[in-house]
C-alpha cells in the first residue's frame, strides 16, 4: 500500500523542483527526504527519480504518481475537514501570507472574528510579498494569501487558485504645494 506522507513528498519534489527545496520548506534533511522516496520507489516497483546532473528528475512513472497524489491528498483533505465539521467548530490551522499593510490593518480585525467565532482555530501569519506568496500558496505552504496588485500590473492567475476581491483602494498622488497643478492633471489623463 502507498504512503501518504511519501505521496506528499514526491508531490513537493514536482512542485518545488530540488530535494533541498522540498526539505527546507517541510523542515527536514535533505537525507530524510532522500531516503523516503528511495522508499516509495520499493513500495512502487518502479524508478520515480532519476539523475539529472546534481539533481534529480521524475520518469514518467513518478509524473503519473504524482497525478493520483493531487487527487488522494486533496481527498484527505476534504475528509479532514468534513470532520472537523462533524464534531462542531472549525479547529486545526490556518496558514496566512499577508502583504505588510495587510498584516498591519486587515488581519488584526479578521483575527478578532475569528477567535470569537472559531476559538479552536489555530492562525499563523506570515509576512510576504505577494510575487511569493501566491506560488506558495500553489505550493501547499498556505492556505490563504492576502495580496494587493495595481491597476496595471495584476497578478497572474495561477491555476488552483481562487480570487476574491476584499476592497478597492484609490491612489493618492501627492505633491508639494509649490508644483502647479497642470502636470497632475496630465497624469490622471493617463
Amino acid at each position: 500500500m502507498l504512503d501518504l506522507y511519501r505521496l506528499r513528498l514526491l508531490r513537493e519534489l514536482h512542485r518545488r523542483g530540488t530535494i533541498t527545496a522540498v526539505a527546507q520548506a517541510l523542515s527536514f534533511s535533505p537525507s530524510a527526504i532522500s531516503q523516503q522516496l528511495a522508499t516509495l520507489e520499493r513500495e512502487t516497483g518502479v524508478r520515480l527519480l532519476e539523475p539529472a546532473g546534481r539533481r534529480v528528475r521524475l520518469t514518467p512513472q513518478a509524473e503519473v504518481l504524482v497525478e493520483h497524489a493531487e487527487v488522494l491528498l486533496a481527498d484527505m483533505e476534504r475528509a479532514e475537514t468534513a470532520l472537523a465539521r462533524s464534531v462542531g467548530d472549525t479547529a486545526g490551522t490556518l496558514r496566512i501570507a499577508a502583504f505588510q499593510t495587510a498584516v498591519m490593518t486587515l488581519v488584526p480585525a479578521a483575527l478578532l472574528e475569528l477567535r470569537l467565532h472559531h476559538p479552536d482555530l489555530r492562525v499563523e501569519i506570515t509576512e510576504l510579498e505577494p510575487d511569493e506568496a501566491v506560488p506558495a500558496l500553489v505550493a501547499g505552504d498556505f492556505d490563504l494569501v492576502i495580496a494587493e496588485e495595481y491597476p496595471d500590473q495584476p497578478l497572474p492567475q495561477m491555476s488552483g487558485t481562487e480570487r476574491a476581491n476584499l476592497l478597492t483602494d484609490p491612489l493618492l498622488l501627492v505633491t508639494p504645494a509649490a508644483w502647479p497643478e497642470q502636470p497632475i492633471r496630465e497624469l490622471e489623463a493617463h
